[in-house]
């Protein structure tokens, strides 16, 4: 079993698909959330979309019914679909993200983000194999961030990312130490592929985008559109830290993960300053 078969796309609708389910209920009868920062929110917004920035979302859930459907939307759909997997894993019985974002809905189109990506992240056997998963999508991650640096001409944008690579390192570090915790052994010479089933890929990162096809689609790209997949990969990794801390009974380990989901909380609002910032 390769490294994708962790991970369960998120389901998606078109925006004439959203206008028509939109059309025929009460609001009452779903959640529409609109999960930009709040300068685009002010700009426009589809009537009636409850305002909740991604970076906010996984402390916000209990503003929402789970038992509802609900469809996510952010400017470009990158930003939506980590959220939609955020819901999905905390047991939201529909979950949609809104294909192309606001610029869809308006009629507009553009090239999307890498369609592998925000993926719903299924949990592994054991507390290990989770481990060795997460230290693969951390380095994956560490790829992408020194990768894209150079595609970026915006001093602000160039400026940051070398601290989220580092960031990223410093993540792995903890992992490292976390298992030899777990173990007794500190991780041997084939970590983290050894702990995993079959011969997994080495392509991946945060959310489920493999990394070649990011760094592609970022090729031309501004800083915006950079920093709205940077804030996802950045949620899809929040959130998998807090999960992970619900799972497991080690005390140390529990610290471990929630150190690591307090940061990655961090850059998410760094990441969501300097993209108000750019709006």
């Amino acid at each position: 079993m390769g490294i994708a078969d962790y991970f369960k796309p998120v389901e998606t609708m078109s925006a004439d698909d959203v206008r028509r389910f939109l059309a025929g209920r009460d609001p009452s009868e779903y959640n529409l959330i609109d999960v930009r920062q709040p300068g685009e929110y002010e700009q426009r917004h589809i009537p009636g979309a409850r305002l909740i920035p991604v970076s906010e979302l996984p402390g916000r859930l209990a503003e929402l019914d789970p038992a509802i459907p609900a469809i996510t939307y952010c400017g470009s759909g990158v930003r939506s679909r980590a959220a939609a997997s955020i819901l999905k894993a905390a047991g939201f019985s529909t979950v949609h993200s809104m294909q192309g974002g606001i610029r869809a809905w308006e009629g507009m189109t553009a090239p999307g983000p890498p369609e592998a990506g925000m993926a719903f992240f299924t949990m592994a056997a054991t507390a290990e194999e989770l481990i060795a998963l997460a230290w693969m999508l951390e380095e994956g991650s560490r790829r992408f961030y020194e990768g894209v640096r150079p595609l970026l001409t915006e001093n602000d944008g160039r400026d940051l990312f070398p601290g989220l690579a580092s960031a990223e390192q410093s993540h792995k570090l903890s992992l490292e130490k976390l298992y030899e915790t777990l173990t007794g052994a500190a991780p041997g010479d084939g970590f983290p592929s050894s702990l995993l089933s079959g011969a997994p890929e080495n392509d991946y990162m945060e959310g489920g985008v493999r990394v070649s096809e990011a760094l592609a689609w970022a090729q031309g790209k501004g800083v915006q559109e950079v920093l709205e997949l940077s804030m996802s990969l950045e949620v899809a990794s929040y959130d998998l830290y807090i999960k992970m801390e619900q799972r497991v009974e080690e005390v140390n380990a529990k610290k471990v993960f929630q150190a690591l989901s307090n940061e990655e909380k961090a850059h998410l609002e760094r990441l969501a300053s300097l993209l108000g910032r750019t709006i």
